[in-house]
């Protein structure tokens, strides 16, 4: 429970402050596997998630949950909260988007990670962003794009790459995400995603298996 406490102060402080001078948004999704960056944290199994983000001018701020595998004989809730903000810097015709984001899971064998973020947006729906983790010493860097279609369709397709400074393996991982938006229906959004990741094991070595995987993801998902 001190555990669990004391990850949530951090997040309760940063949401009230920032809450007192900008409402906040919502969102709540159920997927049937939870992939971050090519790698399953269910096992391959469904999660539930939901977070709340708030906007402040260029600052920006949030937080967010979801279901994860927690390995056996590990105490705690099988939970990770995610913290984080940044701000993003406006020039002349050019943005610099700085953050920070915590990874931090609710039981004792944890995987807590503190990422640092440089990126930029110098198209509309195009980001690039480069990620480094400190704790395990890796840098991701990572382009994205967005794209509205029509029948309120729209696209998402996001390719990166694992590099960790140790590490001989690198892995490539790419997303390509189609969804609809139904207002009509509470204004809930249906998505299908296919991911992939070049290598299972980035942080490995050349000894271990560099098995690509290939996966499909279904999900429903609402903003407040």
């Amino acid at each position: 429970m001190k555990r669990i406490t004391l990850l949530a102060v951090p997040a309760f402080l940063v949401l009230s402050s920032a809450a007192s001078a900008a409402n906040p948004t919502y969102n709540a999704a159920f997927v049937s596997n939870y992939l971050f960056r090519g790698l399953t944290q269910t096992d391959d199994g469904p999660a539930l998630q939901g977070g709340a983000d708030i906007k402040n001018g260029n600052a920006y701020a949030g937080a967010w949950f979801s279901n994860v595998d927690k390995p056996d004989g590990a105490e705690g809730l099988p939970v990770e909260m995610d913290v984080y903000f940044g701000y993003n810097n406006q020039f002349d015709g050019f943005n610099l988007d700085m953050g920070v984001r915590t990874y931090n899971t609710l039981f004792d064998v944890g995987r807590e990670e503190t990422e640092f973020k440089l990126g930029t947006s110098p198209a509309k729906g195009l980001d690039i962003n480069l990620h480094r983790g400190v704790k395990a010493q890796y840098w991701y860097p990572e382009v994205t794009f967005e794209k509205f279609l029509p029948q309120r369709l729209y696209l998402d397709v996001a390719v990166g790459m694992w590099m960790q400074d140790d590490a001989d393996d690198k892995a490539l991982t790419a997303r390509a995400e189609l969804a609809r938006d139904f207002p009509e229906f509470h204004k809930i959004d249906l998505f299908v995603a296919v991911d992939f990741i070049s290598d299972e094991t980035p942080f490995g070595d050349n000894n271990d298996k560099d098995d690509s995987d290939l996966n499909v993801v279904i999900g429903i998902r609402k903003n407040f």
